[in-house]
This record gives C-alpha cells, sequence and structure tokens, in this order.
C-alpha cells in the first residue's frame, strides 16, 4: 500500500512540474516581443537578412490580448494576424488561419528583406489540407535575459526567434581577421588565440539560403573554398556545432 501511495506521489509530482513547465513557456512565449533569426523551410536554411530597414523597432512576432480573443500577428514586410488562436497542451497552439493586414503591395523597399518575406511566411502559414493550424513551441534561455523561441508547423518547417533584435552576434571572437574581402577562391581566416573549440562555417547568399557549410574546422588559421559560388554578396557566420543560438557574422564579397 505504502509503495502504491508513493507511486501516486511521485506522479502527481511529476505532473505538477510538466504543467508548471508548459505554463511556463506559454507565459514566456507571451510576454515576449520576437525577432526572427532564421527559418528552415523545406529542408533548406534561411537565415533573415541584417540590414539598416531592420532596425528592430518592429518585432516579427507578438502576442496581443484584448477582451474579446488573444491573436499573433508576424511581421515581415506586411502584417498578418492570426484567426481563432488557441493554446493547447504539450507546447502546441492553434489558428484557425492568417488575415493579411496589408494595404500595399510592398512595405519593404529592401528587395532582400521581401525575398525573405516568402520564406518566412511559408513557415508560420503552411500549406495544409486541413484546419486549424498545428504549431508547436519551444522558449529557450540561451544566455542571461537572452531567449530563444522555435515554432514547429504541421510540415516539420520551423522558425528560430529571439527577443531581442541581433545586430550584433550574441557570442564575439575579438581578434578574428578574414581576409580577402573581397575574395575570389578561398577565404582565408585567422582566428584569435580565445577561439579553443571547433566551429562550423557557414555560408549565406544575399536572400538568405544556406548555400555552404564547412564543419569540424579547428586551428588558428582557416581556409574555406568558394570558388564554386558565383560572384555576389554573401554572409559569412561562425558558430559552435550543434547550437541554434547566432555567432559571430560578417559580410563577405565573391569576385
Amino acid at each position: 500500500m505504502k509503495n502504491l501511495i508513493s507511486i501516486l506521489f511521485v506522479a502527481c509530482l511529476l505532473l505538477q512540474s510538466s504543467l508548471i513547465q508548459s505554463q511556463t513557456q506559454e507565459e514566456e512565449l507571451k510576454n515576449n516581443e520576437w525577432y526572427v533569426h532564421k527559418v528552415i523551410y523545406n529542408d533548406i536554411e534561411y537565415i533573415a537578412p541584417v540590414n539598416d530597414e531592420r532596425s528592430g523597432s518592429v518585432p516579427n512576432l507578438k502576442l496581443f490580448e484584448n477582451s474579446f480573443e488573444d491573436y499573433f500577428e508576424f511581421y515581415f514586410c506586411f502584417y498578418n494576424s492570426s484567426n481563432y488562436l488557441l493554446f493547447l497542451e504539450n507546447q502546441q497552439f492553434s489558428v484557425e488561419g492568417w488575415i493579411s493586414l496589408a494595404i500595399v503591395p510592398s512595405a519593404c523597399s529592401v528587395q532582400e528583406n521581401n525575398d525573405y518575406y516568402f520564406y518566412y511566411f511559408s513557415v508560420m502559414n503552411p500549406l495544409v489540407t486541413a484546419a486549424p493550424l498545428i504549431y508547436s513551441y519551444e522558449v529557450n534561455t540561451i544566455d542571461g535575459s537572452t531567449k530563444q523561441l522555435i515554432i514547429t508547423n504541421q510540415n516539420g518547417d520551423k522558425a528560430y526567434f529571439y527577443n531581442y533584435y541581433l545586430s550584433n552576434p550574441i557570442f564575439e571572437l575579438e581578434g578574428i581577421n578574414i581576409y580577402p574581402n573581397p575574395v575570389k577562391d578561398v577565404v582565408q581566416i585567422a582566428m584569435p588565440d580565445t577561439a579553443k573549440e571547433r566551429y562550423e562555417y557557414k555560408i549565406y547568399d544575399s536572400n538568405g539560403k544556406l548555400v555552404k557549410v564547412f564543419k569540424d574546422k579547428k586551428g588558428p588559421h582557416i581556409t574555406l573554398e568558394i570558388q564554386d559560388l558565383a560572384s555576389g554578396i554573401y554572409w559569412l557566420e561562425i558558430n559552435t556545432p550543434d547550437t541554434q543560438q547566432r555567432g559571430y557574422s560578417t559580410k563577405i564579397v565573391k569576385k
């Protein structure tokens, strides 16, 4: 009998802990404004553009509450509002659909932002055959007050957000030197003495599409061969493997 009581007590504690965690996640999602960092759409990663037009003044995802109902707005050149938002168990929420609030053909003047809207919109408003749309979400504390939100749609596409606009990397690699820039075939990277880990090097095109990944590189000097890339502007991001937080990033020009 005592064993049964103990088992029931432990089960109640686990259930209570699960409910508290779920409530905490829901409150974290509700109580923050979110800025998109990247999306994974059709298994391809796209990093959000960083430019003056994206100054961080307008969040890309935010919950609004009024006396009638709660609703989400997601934004990237265009505003879209959720219809019939409902929070579910197991860190999920549903919406009946999204209503476009755009009244002009384009709210962005920078073309790379307009291009990125397609990928962000496709993740947040996926093509599925039945309503409502169901999303899973996860809120992580990255560093101090920095929080990360991951939203996954029914197709498995993901959107990654932070609770403030990341105009600068979360971690800095002071003393890093990337040359030549512009570059023709090979990017040379002189890493600082403090860089002891293996890093992952990702190159994105001007539309934010991931075009190259170099993994498990370590040492004071790194070379990245990019002779197969077309001429243009790219972003190089340096990060530790298996992490979702943003790393050091810089613009490179391919001749």
